[in-house]
C-alpha cells in the first residue's frame, strides 16, 4: 500500500474538507492533512529511494523519474498550503470563495498530479493530466469575478483539445506497439514500451507521428508557444497561491509526461527527431516570450510569460541531450518551480495593498512593502538565472550541454533570450519599486505562516545555488537514469 496511500489520501481529504463549513475548522483541518500527506509522499519516496523501483498491480508504478517530481511537488504543494492559511483571509466572497472549498479543490488538484506521478500505464497518465485540468478549472475560476470565469473555460477548453491530441499520440503509441508484436493488453505499459522500444522501429513513422501529437498535446499543457494563451489569462486571474500551483506544479506535471513519451520514442527512432522538435519548439517559446514580458502591463501575466521561457529552456535542455543538458533540465525545472512560487506569492501581497495589479498603476512599493519588495528583487535576481541562486546552475549547466554538442546557434539564442529577459524584469519590478505611492496602501500584514513559506522557497534556491546537496544530485541522477 506505500503507493496507494499517498496517491488516495488526497482524494479522501478532499471529500472530507466539504463537511466543514467554520472557516478556521476548514483551515486547520487541511494543514493537518496536509502533513500527514507530506509524511505518505515521504515514506513512498523513501521506499522508492531504497528499492530503486516500486510497482503495485499492473498500473501503479514509480521510479527515480516518479521520486523527483513528486519531492518537487510535496514541496510546493507543503509551501502553498501554509501561504493559504493568510492569505484566504483576504480574498473578496464569492460562490466559491470559502476555505472548505478552497482546500477541497487545493487536495483534489494534488490527487490527479500524484496520479500522473505515480502512473505505470500510459493510458493511465493520459486521464491523470486530463484529470488536473478538470480539478484545477474551478480554481482559475475561484474569485467568481467575469475574467476569472472567462480565464477558467478558456483554460478548460484549450487543455482540453490540448489532451484530445495527446490522446492522439497514445493511440498512435498503441497501435505502433501491437504492430510491432507487443500483446494488446501490455502496449500501453510504460517499462513494457521502454524495453521493447529498439525493436518498434518498424513502426517509425507512426511513431514520427505520435510524437508530434505528444508535443502539441502535452505542450498545450505545458504552455509551450503557440499553445500557449490560455496561461497569462489563467495565471493572472487565479489566486495568488493556485498560480503558484499551476507555475511550479502543473507544468512540471504535463513536462513529466512528455519526458516519458520521449524516452521511449527516442529509444525506438533516435534521438535526432524528438530532439530536434523539442529544440523548435523551445527556441520558439523562449524567444517569443521574452518579446511579449516586454509589454505586460500585469504583474501576474508579466510572471505567466516568465514561465513560458523557463519551460522552453527545459525543453531545450532535453532536447540538447547528453548528461548535462538532461541534468541541467532536470535542475531546472525544479529551481524554477520555487522561485515562481517565491514570486507568484509577492503578488497576493501586492494585490491586497494597492488593490490592482496594473504594473503602471504600482508606484513606491518599496516604501509601502519593504519585506515584500525585498523578496521580489531576491526573486527577480533568482528567476533572471544570476547567482547565486539554483537557476543560474542549472542554465549554466544547459549552455555548457549546447556548447559541448555544437549547438551553437541554440547557445546564443539563449543568451540573447535571457538578456532581453532580464531587461524586462528589471524595467517592471523597478517601476514599481521606485517614487511615492500614488494613493494611501493598504495595511494588511504577512502572517508568519506567509513569511514562513515564502523564505522556505529563498532559502531552498540559495542552497541549489551555492552547492547542490550529494542527495539531491544523486536523485537527479536516478532520474536521469530511468529516461537514458
Amino acid at each position: 500500500m506505500t503507493l496507494w496511500f499517498p496517491l488516495l489520501f488526497p482524494l479522501v481529504s478532499a471529500c472530507l474538507l466539504l463537511g466543514f463549513k467554520n472557516p478556521r475548522t476548514a483551515v486547520r483541518a487541511a494543514l493537518g492533512m496536509g502533513i500527514i500527506e507530506v509524511l505518505l509522499l515521504g515514506f513512498c519516496g523513501w521506499n522508492v529511494w531504497v528499492h530503486g523501483v516500486l510497482q503495485q498491480g499492473k498500473y501503479l508504478r514509480a521510479d527515480g523519474l516518479s521520486l523527483l517530481f513528486l519531492i518537487n511537488l510535496g514541496l510546493i504543494f507543503v509551501v502553498v498550503l501554509g501561504y493559504s492559511a493568510g492569505y484566504l483571509k483576504h480574498i473578496p466572497k464569492g460562490r466559491f470563495s470559502s476555505s472548505r472549498w478552497y482546500y477541497a479543490l487545493l487536495f483534489l488538484f494534488l490527487f490527479t498530479m500524484i496520479a500522473a506521478y505515480l502512473s505505470a500505464n500510459l493510458g493511465i497518465l493520459w486521464i491523470a493530466i486530463e484529470a488536473t485540468t478538470l480539478a484545477s478549472a474551478l480554481l482559475v475560476g475561484f474569485y467568481n469575478t467575469k475574467g476569472a470565469i472567462e480565464a477558467g473555460w478558456k483554460y478548460l477548453i484549450m487543455c482540453t483539445v490540448g489532451i484530445a491530441f495527446a490522446l492522439l499520440c497514445t493511440i498512435a503509441l498503441y497501435l505502433a506497439a501491437v504492430r510491432s508484436g507487443i500483446p494488446a493488453g501490455r502496449a500501453l505499459d510504460w517499462t513494457v514500451l521502454m524495453t521493447a522500444a529498439p525493436g518498434m522501429a518498424a513502426a517509425h513513422d507512426l511513431l514520427k507521428l505520435a510524437f508530434v501529437f505528444i508535443v502539441v498535446g502535452y505542450g498545450t499543457k505545458i504552455g509551450f508557444v503557440p499553445m500557449h494563451s490560455w496561461l497569462p489569462d489563467a495565471h493572472a486571474e487565479a489566486p495568488a497561491p493556485i498560480s503558484a500551483m499551476l507555475s511550479a506544479a502543473l507544468l512540471n506535471c504535463a513536462m513529466y509526461a512528455l519526458l516519458r513519451l520521449d524516452a521511449i520514442t527516442s529509444r525506438a527512432i533516435g534521438a535526432s527527431f524528438t530532439h530536434g522538435l523539442l529544440i523548435t519548439f523551445g527556441c520558439l517559446s523562449l524567444l517569443v516570450s521574452v518579446l511579449l514580458m516586454i509589454v505586460q502591463r500585469n504583474l501576474k501575466r508579466l510572471l505567466a510569460y516568465s514561465s513560458i521561457e523557463h519551460m522552453g529552456v527545459v525543453a531545450l535542455g532535453v532536447g540538447i541531450g547528453g548528461p548535462l543538458g538532461l541534468f541541467g533540465a532536470l535542475l531546472h525545472a525544479f529551481n524554477h518551480s520555487l522561485a515562481k512560487t517565491m514570486l507568484f506569492f509577492t503578488t497576493g501581497k501586492v494585490r491586497d495593498t494597492f488593490d490592482t495589479l496594473r504594473m503602471d498603476r504600482i508606484r513606491g512599493m518599496a516604501r509601502a512593502l519593504p519585506f515584500t519588495s525585498g523578496v521580489l528583487i531576491v526573486g527577480g535576481i533568482a528567476i533572471v538565472g544570476l547567482p547565486p541562486f539554483g537557476l543560474f546552475v542549472s542554465e549554466l549547466f544547459i549552455l555548457m550541454a549546447a556548447f559541448s554538442r555544437h549547438q551553437y546557434l541554440v547557445a546564443v539564442l539563449m543568451l540573447t533570450a535571457f538578456s532581453i529577459g532580464f531587461g524586462a524584469l528589471a524595467f517592471h519590478f523597478l517601476r514599481m519599486l521606485s517614487g511615492e505611492p500614488q494613493a494611501a496602501p493598504g495595511k494588511a500584514k504577512l502572517l508568519a505562516s506567509e513569511v514562513a513559506a515564502i523564505c522556505a522557497c529563498g532559502v531552498c534556491l540559495l542552497i541549489l545555488g551555492l552547492h547542490v546537496p550529494l542527495v539531491f544530485s544523486a536523485v537527479l541522477h536516478h532520474a536521469m537514469a530511468v529516461l537514458q
